[in-house]
């Protein structure tokens, strides 16, 4: 089984930065596609860092990256004087719609080559994969 997670693991980046290049966006750094993706459907930049796992000075390089590219800016509307208060510029947004139709490709490509109760198996073996992980974290840390 880790063999096999470990040789899919990269089947959505790869589609996505095929995508994002297509798109002429290439310049958007690593992990930029999940944070810009988030972005777009609502999510904080908080809580997107924080669930990436990444260290303080990795964050700070993705976050300076993405403003630097003109990816996100500070977002002003919500009234608060927070470095992680952000939104896509229309940039951005055509990463995100750029990440969505990948991961949308992808989806498709399996749609057809798993039956769907074959495709809500996989979920939901990916989801246990995922409590399994936060349990052991969090044992970790008690």
């Amino acid at each position: 089984m880790p063999a096999l997670l470990r040789q899919a693991r990269g089947t959505y980046g790869l589609a996505i930065r095929i995508r994002l290049s297509a798109e002429g966006l290439s310049d958007l750094p690593k992990n930029g596609p999940y944070l810009v993706g988030g972005l777009a459907n609502g999510v904080s930049a908080e809580q997107l860092l924080c669930e990436m796992g990444l260290s303080d000075s990795q964050a700070e390089r993705l976050l300076g990256a993405l403003l630097d590219a003109h990816f996100v800016e500070a977002d002003d509307s919500l009234g608060v004087n927070d470095t992680l208060a952000l939104r896509n510029t229309e940039k951005g947004l055509r990463a995100a719609r750029a990440v969505s139709e990948a991961i949308h490709s992808v989806n498709h490509e399996l749609s057809h080559l798993l039956t769907p109760e074959e495709f809500r198996g996989f979920q939901n073996a990916l989801v246990a994969l995922s409590d399994i992980k936060a349990r052991t974290e969090e044992s970790l840390h008690n």
